[in-house]
């Protein structure tokens, strides 16, 4: 049935350029709007009360556009993920990347990244809560954005230059290690979202200090 409404709907003459715009351009500004709108929208009333219109008003497109672009408001919300969990790692990356290179730097510029990205209560909405539990195919998309904070973490442990690591149990003990870790401050970000950020960055920075770099030192076996 939406491919057809879609199909019904579709803009006309979608391959000329309008005010010197390409097809292509408008769709991806539709879909930026559209995840834009998702994180709005999920980030308040969540993606259980969440209904296509309400996105829709919050863009300023017609129906049509979504569904030109998602089938679904769950599809909306794992590319909303998605958008946020890559915006994160890669503030978290060019901050550890400009950090001194001790150890305990990167962690700290890594953790402060971190705690100023979940500022923004829609996004960390959608980072760490509404996007649980949804379905197997989101959960699928959660798992691997876990495993890939994971393998950051994990990374950010190793001094600037440092080998891959060859050993495959190694290896496995470094995702389980990186998962634990991703889990603490999930948890951790969570609580500072909903009690409405009571503790100072400071306070969180420092308190979750501790557990990243024991763990990783105990692993280094620094």
């Amino acid at each position: 049935m939406e491919k057809t409404f879609e199909t019904a709907n579709a803009p006309a003459k979608r391959g000329r350029p309008y005010g010197g715009v390409a097809p292509e351009a408008r769709d991806a500004e539709r879909r930026d709007a559209l995840i834009r709108a998702g994180t709005c929208v999920f980030g308040t009333v969540g993606f259980r009360k969440a209904t296509v219109r309400a996105i829709c008003q919050e863009a300023k497109l017609n129906d049509r556009y979504f569904y030109a672009a998602f089938d679904s408001t769950e599809a909306l919300l794992r590319a909303t993920y998605q958008q946020h969990a890559e915006d994160l790692r890669a503030q978290v990356g060019q901050a550890t990347a400009a950090a001194d290179s001790t150890l305990e730097a990167r962690v700290d510029a890594g953790l402060h990244a971190f705690f100023t990205f979940l500022r923004d209560p829609c996004a960390a909405r959608v980072l760490l809560l509404e996007v649980m539990g949804v379905s197997p195919e989101t959960d699928a998309t959660y798992q691997r954005n876990l495993l890939e904070f994971g393998r950051q973490i994990m990374a950010n442990a190793q001094p600037p230059g440092a080998p891959e690591v060859d050993d495959a149990d190694l290896r496995a003990d470094q995702r389980i290690i990186g998962l634990a870790l991703v889990g603490a401050m999930t948890n951790v970000g969570a609580a500072w979202l909903l009690t409405g950020y009571r503790d100072p960055e400071e306070k969180m920075v420092r308190n979750c200090r501790q557990v990243l770099l024991g763990t990783l030192r105990t692993m280094m076996g620094a």
